[in-house]
């Protein structure tokens, strides 16, 4: 089932920003959940997430967030393990040892990949486009260390369709949203031959594409 298109309000609301990895890491989790929600977008460069409404949200004025019929909920990570349990779905599976492969896996994204990618997107391309300063040193510093860590996935990923087990989990969601800016930074992935071809296999899926073709489709849109 997909954001419900019907008169009937869904009690789950979804907010977060196109461009946010984190937020759209959320989205792929609840499409590939087939959950039934409200999708908002926050506009962060008119400083929506910093208005009183928002903040009644989620206090840490930032994207995403989640409301589920009055519980609320924040960081990326933490929503989509609370969704994926809430479905009892196998994207996150109540075996505790594979949750330890996924949840490592799942840190490893947000620390190792997307902080990194975020210094090189920032300083790329946003820095540039709102007249901030270009911070060459966090860039150089974002493609050093992601470079470093980019080998890390593509052996797990070697002979495998999946970073954990035989099916996709929040580990393969976690990893293919924060890895979306790839193209917008034009990082050359190919000597990660088996990232490229998970990641090509991932996205080309319905889970994937209904929530958007590519990562910024909506600028040219």
């Amino acid at each position: 089932v997909r954001p419900s298109t019907a008169n009937r309000e869904p009690p789950l609301k979804i907010y977060g920003h196109f461009l946010s990895p984190p937020a759209n890491q959320v989205r792929l989790t609840a499409s590939a959940l087939g959950l039934d929600h409200e999708y908002i977008s926050i506009d962060l460069t008119r400083g929506e997430h910093k208005k009183d409404a928002y903040l009644a949200v989620t206090s840490f004025g930032r994207v995403p967030a989640m409301d589920d019929n009055g519980y609320k909920l924040a960081e990326s990570g933490a929503i989509c393990r609370y969704l994926a349990c809430r479905a009892g779905s196998g994207l996150y599976p109540d075996d505790v040892k594979i949750r330890g492969q996924i949840d490592q896996w799942m840190d490893f994204a947000a620390h190792h990949i997307r902080t990194n990618m975020s210094k090189i997107l920032f300083n790329k391309i946003f820095a540039p486009m709102i007249g901030l300063p270009v911070d060459e040193k966090s860039m150089a510093d974002g493609e050093k260390f992601l470079t470093a860590n980019l080998p890390s996935v593509d052996a797990a990923l070697a002979g495998r369709g999946f970073i954990v087990g035989d099916a996709l989990s929040l580990a393969d969601i976690a990893l293919i949203a924060a890895m979306e800016p790839f193209e917008m930074i034009g990082y050359d992935m190919s000597k990660f031959e088996n990232i490229v071809a998970w990641r090509n296999r991932l996205t080309g899926e319905a889970f994937y594409t209904h929530v958007h073709e590519r990562y910024g489709a909506e600028m040219a849109g």
